[in-house]
């Protein structure tokens, strides 16, 4: 890729500055950008679609925020955009799951952009496009000004998923394996923990944590739950569901309807959802589809083996019957038998939950990817 004369950096949250999900870790990438164009004698600027509180990440860093659309909606945010690149010189744009391919580039390249930069989380697995569909992508996608310059991917899986299905020309993916800092025990008992969620001390925990969201999959875990109760009547299994979302209120009904408040814990969201990792025995992660799951990581670096389904982009992390356990995708009863085997035996579930540590804390860690990223902003940038 030819590399252009650089002005400054406009950094691009799809979320106004108080929501927070998984971006800790693109606020992180946003900061070593600043630190990247600083090197060279350059700003970044941050642009959210509305600010109200700035991350602590942001707020003690060099970055300047501003609040824009990009590429904006009305022509009034068009030319705000348009005034403010002009204004301050940008020249390259850092976005994070946007598309590839967008008319909207090629205004921006009028406007002074020069290089486009796309970090690609979006989840899901799709099937490699040939014949003419796949011709017809590729071509499109090589075109000059409405095509992103480069892209970065969060697992190699991603990449061959950009490649075969995106048609992305391969010399323009990057991997920046995705990764997390050593998960620490929490400093409250498991008792304590426990007991604020009125969850008996002496259970087996089973945890997950996300959205309550359809595409997360939390009803198949509370069929697996039911499945259990008529495997093993009277189990000490809770499952553990924190996060919020637009299906709680179905999934805490569903719930009271299967007669499974004992069993099944929809607390909602918390604050301190990753304490919990320490009351916990086991995870479970039933997503549809992942980019690459840092909750999963997550599990993994706290010591919990993790039950996970047959599905290429949520399994990366699992190595079947050494770390975790993967399930046949939509199999009740097959996720409940690996389920009932980690409750029923404990060496075995310390076993898996001691070679998830390790994995987690040796592969994918928040320091490998760093010097990841920051390999690939000497090349991106």
């Amino acid at each position: 890729m030819t590399q252009q004369p650089s002005g400054n950096i406009l950094l691009v949250s799809n979320y106004p500055s108080d929501v927070g999900y998984a971006w800790w870790l693109m606020e992180h990438f946003w900061v070593l950008l600043a630190e990247h164009f600083a090197s060279r004698g350059k700003q970044a600027f941050l642009a959210y679609p509305s600010i109200t509180k700035l991350p602590s990440t942001i707020e003690n860093s060099s970055i300047h925020t501003v609040e824009l659309s990009v590429p904006g909606r009305t022509a009034s945010e068009q030319q705000a955009l348009k005034a403010f690149i002009r204004d301050n010189n940008i020249t390259d744009l850092y976005l994070t799951d946007r598309a590839w391919f967008s008319l909207s580039y090629a205004k921006l390249r009028a406007w002074g952009i020069k290089n486009i930069v796309v970090h690609d989380h979006t989840p899901g697995d799709r099937p490699a496009v040939g014949g003419l569909k796949g011709w017809i992508k590729a071509v499109r996608h090589r075109l000059p000004r409405v095509c992103a310059d480069a892209q970065l991917c969060v697992s190699d899986l991603m990449r061959q998923r950009s490649i075969h299905n995106g048609r992305i020309p391969p010399e323009r993916c990057h991997v920046v394996q995705n990764g997390i800092p050593p998960v620490r025990p929490s400093e409250q008992t498991r008792e304590d923990l426990l007991s604020s969620l009125a969850i008996p001390s002496d259970s087996t925990v089973c945890i997950t944590t996300g959205r309550a969201h359809p595409y997360k999959r939390f009803d198949f875990i509370i069929d697996v739950a039911a499945e259990l109760q008529q495997e093993l009547p009277g189990n000490k299994l809770v499952f553990l569901l924190i996060g919020n979302g637009p299906a709680l209120e179905e999934l805490r009904d569903k719930v009271a309807q299967s007669g499974l408040q004992a069993n099944v814990r929809l607390p909602g969201f918390r604050s301190d959802a990753k304490d919990f990792l320490s009351a916990a025995d086991f995870a479970m992660h039933a997503a549809l589809g992942e980019g690459f799951s840092l909750s999963i990581v997550e599990y993994m670096s706290a010591g919990l083996p993790v039950l996970v389904p047959d599905i290429p982009s949520v399994k990366q992390a699992i190595d079947h019957d050494l770390n975790g356990l993967v399930y046949g995708r939509d199999d009740v009863k097959q996720a409940a038998s690996y389920v009932k085997a980690l409750y029923t035996d404990e060496a075995y579930r310390k076993r898996l939950g001691e070679q998830a540590k390790t994995k987690a804390d040796t592969r994918y860690t928040l320091e490998n990817c760093t010097r990841e990223f920051k390999a690939a902003c000497q090349q991106v940038f």
